[in-house]
């Protein structure tokens, strides 16, 4: 009895192994289509044939090419949102460190990842037409939420900025930068993101000024 269980938690094993391998392959020849064609050109038939696979099973994985299409943009999503959040929460560092790191972070990973940011960048209006998956939207409101901390901790100047603001602005500048990045040969992260956390540190104390007035419930939740 002990052999027989041993031997169908192995088959089971390897069931699941294959099923991981096709999703991946599914997903790695998605991001070339999506990234030459465009969601709305692309077809399933046309992520089949860059595989091995039978037509018929990207079926067993996806109901249809959004589907495989919302799978990229949230893998793309959770790897830069992980990485900027790390950055941001580095103990022992100052606020231009935790700023500088998270803007070089998101600029390695659409480096390093050009395809998937490709990706990102070709459907943006597309993406727009998802309001059920609005990754624009985690980004910010991760973003948000550190930018309400420190204002608590008294990094940033509690009251008199509209963080909201501030965190659709950082999150927008990073992006446009990044689709300017990728372009250069070669690519320089370090460069870019000092050009944003400047732009951010150096807009600090404008913003504090001229925002001076905005109620403070309107700015910090």
């Amino acid at each position: 009895m002990g052999s027989l269980t041993a031997d169908s938690s192995a088959l089971a094993g390897r069931r699941e192994e294959r099923k991981a391998q096709n999703r991946s392959k599914l997903l790695t020849a998605a991001r070339r289509v999506f990234a030459e064609k465009g969601l709305g050109e692309a077809t399933a038939r046309d992520i089949v044939r860059e595989t091995d696979l039978a037509t018929g099973t990207f079926y067993n994985y996806f109901d249809d090419k959004e589907d495989a299409f919302r799978a990229l943009l949230r893998e793309l999503a959770e790897k830069a949102i992980t990485a900027a959040r790390e950055q941001r929460h580095r103990p022992g560092s100052t606020l231009e460190e935790r700023v500088g790191g998270a803007y070089r972070s998101f600029f390695a990973i659409a480096v390093e990842d050009r395809e998937l940011f490709q990706v990102f960048r070709r459907n943006a209006s597309a993406i727009a037409m998802m309001p059920d998956e609005d990754l624009f939207e985690a980004g910010i409101q991760d973003l948000s939420e550190d930018l309400v901390d420190w204002a608590l901790q008294g990094e940033l100047p509690q009251g008199a900025i509209d963080l909201d603001y501030l965190a659709a602005s950082m999150a927008g500048v990073g992006f446009q930068v990044a689709t300017r990045l990728i372009e250069r040969d070669p690519p320089d992260v370090d460069t870019a993101a000092r050009f944003c956390t400047r732009l951010f540190m150096g807009g600090i104390d404008e913003l504090a000024v001229g925002e001076a007035s905005t109620p403070a419930a309107a700015v910090i939740p």
